[in-house]
């Protein structure tokens, strides 16, 4: 899906659909439902910023996208 985006990005959206839920539910058990979902979307739009740096050798975006909202997560506790 990730190496398909890089030419059709509207192939993004399958990556989307097929993880939000887990994501969201991750930051919501950390940070409570309001702040999970801008955090959840801000993990997509990096990620969606980032797709040409994924290694494209690696099966399974979702740890990737852990990483990132794990990142957001600790800036937010930061600030």
């Amino acid at each position: 899906m990730i190496s398909r985006s890089l030419s059709a990005p509207e192939a993004f959206g399958e990556l989307f659909d097929q993880h939000f839920s887990a994501i969201h539910r991750y930051l919501a058990r950390r940070v409570g439902r309001d702040r999970a979902d801008d955090l959840a979307a801000q993990t997509f739009a990096v990620a969606f910023e980032r797709r040409a740096r994924f290694r494209l050798d690696t099966p399974d975006a979702r740890p990737w996208l852990y990483g990132i909202a794990t990142n957001l997560l600790a800036d937010h506790r930061r600030s």
